[in-house]
């Protein structure tokens, strides 16, 4: 039995040594390859793509050593990037928060309209009945009114829930409790002052963060043009005096 069991560590030891051997061996040029880094989430990443790494974590306190791979000390080539051009990370996306500092794209510029139009619509509603006195006629009215925009709005709820547009994220914040407060504005009945003006009340408050929501959207929309401007002078200036 004992020359059973020595003869079963021989072959064990063996691979075990073999596997060493092929690690101590392996190139330099495979390993160096490999690049770990932390983003702000504290979500480790590693690739082989140094260009996928964000600007932001190719810094010594980002990138890490990983069994003898790349020395923090020594960050990896940069390929130089177009004037605008969105830093990405491994996944081809934008680095986490740098969205802010990049000029919207058209599918942007088209979502920040649109949601415009939907806000003008509160704003709209809110300034109809300014000052409307809290009767039944009026309370029914509003209510309608609200309902037929019920569906537009849900919409461009679910639409916004993707977006990586700050202004938007807060419009989204917003239409959420507004649609679930829609949803209960039903039925108003006949003698109910009391909910008719609370109706009333918050259609007014409705409007008012509505009108700045726009005003938000606008700002963005304005800065986005300054970005793109300001990109197509550099791109320019690069043209004329090229770095060697």
């Amino acid at each position: 039995m004992k020359l059973f069991r020595s003869g079963l560590r021989a072959p064990t030891n063996l691979m075990i040594l073999a596997l060493l051997g092929i690690m101590v061996c392996a190139p330099n040029a495979v390993l160096a390859k490999i690049y770990k880094y932390k983003d702000d989430q504290g979500k480790t990443h590693f690739t082989d793509n140094p260009n996928s790494i964000p600007l932001k974590y190719r810094k010594e306190n980002f990138l890490k050593k990983f069994r003898g791979v790349v020395d923090p000390s020594s960050p990896p080539s940069v390929a130089p990037r177009t004037p605008g051009q969105a830093s990405t990370g491994g996944d081809g996306g934008a680095a986490p928060g740098s969205k802010e500092d990049q000029p919207f794209t058209p599918q942007d510029e088209a979502l920040v309209n649109k949601t415009i139009k939907v806000l003008q619509k509160g704003v709209a509603l809110a300034e109809r009945y300014k000052g409307a006195q809290p009767n039944t006629s009026n309370g029914r009215g509003a209510t309608i009114v609200i309902q037929n925009n019920l569906p537009e709005k849900e919409s461009l709820t679910q639409e916004l829930a993707a977006t990586k547009v700050k202004a938007l994220k807060t419009v989204h914040a917003f239409l959420q409790k507004s649609v679930a407060t829609d949803k209960e504005t039903r039925g108003i009945g006949t003698g109910l002052k009391t909910r008719i003006v609370g109706i009333l009340n918050r259609i007014q408050d409705d409007g008012k963060q509505q009108d700045d929501l726009i005003k938000q959207l606008e700002k963005a929309m304005k800065d986005s043009e300054k970005k793109k401007v300001e990109a197509k002078k550099k791109e320019a200036a690069n043209q004329k005096n090229p770095k060697k």
